[in-house]
């Protein structure tokens, strides 16, 4: 209805039922008529913002869950027996699929050289997600990732918050570089192997010569990641025992009291946190191959491959040999009894060829196993040949 027919109808009425009209009825019905318009404008804005604001209200309050991936998702066992390699979050018992990688090997001249692409947890997602970083280790608990940056051997540290993917940190290593860092069992630590080169680095072999790794290591950097100290200690490969495997980096003995490092001949050599030579611990005297580790409650060693399917069991007291177990190597104990092992199983095993592994949970008491990946054929390319990284939950 115009402001016409609104003053014609108003006057109407009001010479029906009273006598002449005021002089200011016009202006007086059109303010009522302003004043209505402006109720009803200011009732639509508070309903629209009430909405916002609740939708706002939901979006930051319950209804989404900002916890990180690894704490919305609790189940004891995590599979993706469909993909190969994993897109997303893998886990169980006490250990998760923190990243995974491939190698991408080029040869220059007589060089043939190693780089190494990752995928790292993203938190926000629950997905492995492309990284720049060369070589990279998580913390227990998966929120933060150590990582190296892109031509090793590196001369710093980062630290990654794997929420935001930023780095929150660098630590410097002035004078020895590093080529592989890894955290200490209880996170507050990393250890850092130096390489006078890039580790993984061959020189290939020419008729009666065999290939060689053109870099040794030196020694390593012991960082404690609450006080910012660091030290370097000197701790060179052993020629004879280098051959022609390019890395032999340090991580943790099981209790964090020592560093280790792999050794062809007996499994590991151990060294005090000061750089000197030390025994193994107790609960590792039995861990003579590598990749193992004893199991949580300390009573089982997970030993290196009894054949192309399977890999021993060791009792971690006395040395015995206790079974064999599904699997043909070791990566990471998910509790006491059960352990995460890359293998094969049944057809997939006979003809190399043919061969394809996947991610495995086993029962070591009770043989039972359980897929947590899609098949990963071994006659693939590099870029198919992920490799996986298991880290505490």
């Amino acid at each position: 209805m115009n402001v016409e027919n609104v003053l014609r109808s108003t006057l109407r009425e009001r010479a029906e039922h009273t006598g002449p009209a005021p002089s200011d009825l016009a202006d007086r019905v059109l303010g009522a008529r302003r004043r209505r318009r402006r109720v009803r404008w200011g009732l639509s804005v508070l309903v629209a913002l009430t909405a916002t604001g609740l939708a706002l209200g939901q979006m930051l309050g319950g209804s989404v869950d900002t916890r990180p991936a690894s704490e919305r998702d609790k189940r004891d066992v995590i599979g993706r027996a469909d993909q190969s390699p994993p897109r997303e979050f893998v886990a169980a018992g006490d250990t998760a699929l923190a990243a995974h990688y491939t190698i991408h090997w080029a040869d220059v001249s007589s060089q043939r050289i190693g780089r190494r692409d990752y995928q790292l947890l993203d938190q926000r997602t629950g997905t492995y997600r492309p990284v720049p970083w060369r070589y990279l280790d998580v913390a227990p608990g998966l929120r933060t990732a150590a990582v190296l940056e892109q031509d090793l051997p590196a001369r710093r540290v980062g630290l990654v918050d794997m929420t935001t993917g930023k780095v929150t940190r660098w630590i410097d290593l002035p004078g020895n570089k590093a080529g592989a860092v890894a955290f200490s069992p209880d996170g507050n630590r990393l250890v850092a192997t130096t390489y006078d080169g890039t580790p993984e680095e061959i020189t290939l072999g020419q008729g009666s010569h065999f290939a060689r790794a053109d870099a040794r290591r030196t020694g390593f950097w012991i960082i404690d990641l609450r006080s910012g100290r660091t030290a370097w200690h000197p701790a060179p490969d052993e020629a004879e025992y280098t051959s022609f495997i390019p890395r032999r980096d340090f991580d943790w003995s099981s209790d964090g009291r020592l560093v280790r490092s792999p050794n062809d001949k007996k499994g590991y050599d151990y060294y005090d946190l000061k750089g000197g030579k030390a025994t193994a611990p107790t609960a590792e005297k039995h861990l003579t191959s590598h990749p193992g580790e004893v199991s949580p409650d300390g009573t089982l060693v997970a030993g290196g491959p009894a054949g192309n399917t399977t890999s021993w069991l060791i009792d971690a007291r006395t040395g015995a040999r206790e079974d064999d177990v599904t699997g043909s190597e070791f990566l990471a104990w998910a509790d006491d009894r059960r352990a995460v092992f890359l293998g094969c199983q049944g057809l997939t095993c006979e003809d190399w060829d043919k061969r394809v592994e996947t991610l495995l949970l086993v029962d070591v008491r009770t043989g039972r196993v359980e897929p947590l990946s899609g098949e990963r054929p071994m006659n693939k390319t590099e870029k198919e040949l992920w490799q996986p990284v298991f880290a505490p939950r």
